[in-house]
């Protein structure tokens, strides 16, 4: 005869395995984050104090002191930047492009990079600059 105390269920789940799978995730994720470097166009930027991280869906269009466009670190040819930001614009209407310009690039190259992204549509526009 079997005594009605060994038929006990366990009422709880073990939490332990899960909360250290987690943790163990979240330390990869932070270390991987740190190694992970902006390896595009070198860009000497200017610096502000206002200066802000941004956070939103955003593309990086990069100027470098000869000129030379990266779009999201990825060389590319003055010709085709307005069709390839119509292409990131269509797959995200709530774009975001954040300007990369060097600071002794010419004023008036900066101002033609600005002028093709508001052709191609995108209206939300940072300029990165360093603290």
């Amino acid at each position: 005869m079997q005594n009605d105390n060994d038929d006990a269920f366990v009422t709880g789940i073990n939490v332990t395995p899960m909360v250290d799978i987690v943790l163990v995730l979240l330390i990869i994720f932070m270390v991987t984050t740190s190694l992970v470097q902006n390896t595009g166009l070198k860009v000497n930027l200017p610096k502000a104090k206002a200066a802000q991280d941004t956070e939103m869906a955003s593309v990086t269009l990069a100027l470098d002191a000869r000129g030379n466009l990266s779009l999201d670190d990825k060389p590319l040819a003055e010709a085709g930047l307005v069709a390839a930001l119509e292409d990131k614009a269509r797959a995200n209407p709530e774009l975001r492009v954040v300007l990369r310009a060097d600071k002794s690039l010419d004023y008036g190259r900066v101002v033609r990079a600005l002028d093709e992204v508001k052709q191609a549509g995108i209206s939300r526009v940072a300029l990165a600059a360093e603290r």
